[in-house]
């Protein structure tokens, strides 16, 4: 009865385009175990970690989110070191990404340090978390300026207590490592 008539050909039309859509869906892991292996396995409770070994989407008590310099209305970081993708259309319109707490993950070396990865239609970023946490929470300075370094002094790298980030030049963290 419809089958020439324009709607009919719309509403085929927008049907081949929702089957086309892909949705990124999040993991729905609340535990950050590739983390907790990385940085030695230390003693903590699983069931309440601290926060950034939390994947889950619910907000901790009292933390506060803000955007990522250069990534606003894709990702927000929290005061307690969580990096959450916000939800929204990707690629145009053929993805779409639910919101989702990403997985920090820990570089050992002579300075070890906690990252993330970021994706976008540009590529993928890495940023140390130390460094935008201090940017965004404590003191904005020039984060193209690859000589300011962030120092972590807490006891371990995953323990993030923000009044023991400081911000250094390169020169002076190497003199005062020696």
């Amino acid at each position: 009865m419809f089958q020439n008539c324009p709607y009919s050909l719309l509403l085929k039309s927008l049907l081949k385009e929702i089957n086309s859509i892909r949705t990124v869906l999040n993991s729905k892991e609340i535990f950050n175990n590739s983390l907790w292996e990385k940085v030695g396995k230390p003693r903590i409770n699983k069931k309440s970690p601290p926060a950034i070994f939390d994947l889950s989407l619910r907000d901790l008590p009292d933390e506060r989110w803000k955007p990522l310099p250069g990534f606003e209305g894709k990702y927000v970081i929290s005061d307690k070191g969580r990096v959450k993708r916000l939800s929204g259309w990707k690629s145009g319109a053929e993805l779409y990404g639910e919101e989702q707490i990403l997985s920090l993950k820990f570089k050992k070396s002579d300075s070890p340090y906690l990252y993330f990865t970021l994706r976008t239609n540009e590529g993928r970023f890495e940023k140390r978390l130390p460094r935008m946490l201090y940017y965004c929470f404590i003191e904005e300075f020039d984060l193209n300026d690859r000589t300011l370094w962030i120092v972590n002094k807490n006891e371990t790298q995953w323990d993030i207590d923000m009044s023991k980030l400081l911000l250094r030049s390169k020169v002076d963290s190497f003199k005062n490592k020696k």
